[in-house]
């Protein structure tokens, strides 16, 4: 009896134990679900990431409208320097820090004997721009660093070698390098800017100096659900071999916190005249530096690029959209009915 009870006992263990072809098909269907399951997790992920990068550009686009509400007008993209080279100036990240609760940082810069490039003059507050890093300007999905080494060439007293500064992925639309209204012109006013690029003066952010104003909302003849005025720069171009560019409008002397050189013909940063389609990848004329005219509206999210509108709404835009349509959008006076995007 004692035999048979322990030969019953061994039966029962075995047949409530996996075998190995059993484990193995198991851990197959697990993997399958996996395999299935993560692609929608990845999703789903990427989808509150590209709300997150809405989010931010909605901040922006509000903070433009607060800052119109003080000064009549919206930030300008570039200004001419004060005094030669050793003064230039601020860019219209910095003018709308108030109304992204950076007060602190904003009272402590100053506007004047500045030179915000750091390339021919002194930059007495490198300690406030290098700690300041405001979390809004950052696209939660991009793949690109979030500060690079700026030389401050020995020009400020107590200041560093090097410091760093952060990048951002956002840009303020300037204008268009073809007119809206006809795509085989340029706008009128219009001339030639730095090393062959365009100068335009028909966006949200744009150049002011003498005799040419910084945009107001009554200069939006398209509407201010119309014309956009901020978009995306979150991904980098790829050339034809696979090589990776960071060539936003930030990345530059002076980094995010830099209009430039300013002036009608010289360098600018921190703004783009339009010039190729959403995630463009082909040949750009004008776009392969952070300092050139025509840096490109691109995006790390799949399909498309998120960009402000003046009436501070954020459309996610396909970058299969019409190229005319997209033109249309960014340019606020050409009198054009847009279609679907």
């Amino acid at each position: 009896m004692r035999s048979i009870s322990r030969r019953r006992s061994r039966e029962s263990a075995a047949s409530a134990a996996f075998t190995l072809v059993e484990l193995l098909v198991v851990i197959a269907i697990i993997g399958i679900l996996v395999a299935l399951l993560l692609p929608a997790i990845q999703a789903a992920r990427e989808a509150v990431r590209r709300t997150q990068c809405s989010n931010n550009e909605k901040q922006l686009a509000l903070a433009l409208q607060n800052y119109h509400d003080v000064h009549k007008c919206f930030p300008p993209n570039a200004m001419p320097p004060f005094a030669g080279a050793t003064h230039r100036q601020a860019s219209w990240f910095v003018r709308i820090l108030p109304y992204l609760e950076q007060g602190p940082a904003y009272n402590q810069v100053s506007f004047s004997g500045v030179d915000w490039t750091l390339q021919h003059g002194v930059y007495p507050h490198w300690e406030v721009m290098q700690d300041l890093r405001v979390s809004s300007l950052n696209c939660p999905s991009s793949p690109m660093p979030r500060e690079a080494a700026q030389d401050t060439r020995g020009r400020t007293p107590g200041a560093p070698g090097t410091i760093y500064l952060q990048l951002v992925n956002y840009v303020g639309v300037g204008g268009t390098y073809l007119r809206g209204s006809d795509l085989a012109d340029y706008p009128s006013p219009s001339l030639a800017g730095y090393a062959g690029g365009r100068t335009s003066f028909n966006g949200m952010i744009v150049y002011s100096g003498p005799g040419r104003p910084a945009a107001s909302m009554a200069d939006i003849a398209d509407g201010t659900s119309n014309t956009f005025g901020v978009g995306e720069q979150s991904d980098f171009y790829y050339e034809a071999n696979g090589t990776k560019r960071d060539w936003r409008a930030c990345n530059h002397d002076g980094r995010s916190w830099s209009c430039g050189a300013g002036g009608e013909t010289d360098w600018w940063l921190n703004t783009t005249i339009v010039r190729y389609p959403i995630n463009w990848n082909g040949t750009a004329t004008e776009a392969n530096a952070g300092y050139r005219r025509h840096t490109i509206i691109r995006s790390a999210h799949p399909g498309g690029a998120n960009l402000a509108l003046a009436d501070g709404s954020v459309r996610f835009v396909s970058d299969a959209v019409d190229f005319t349509t997209f033109i249309r959008l960014c340019d606020r006076e050409d009198r054009q009915s847009v279609g679907s995007y």
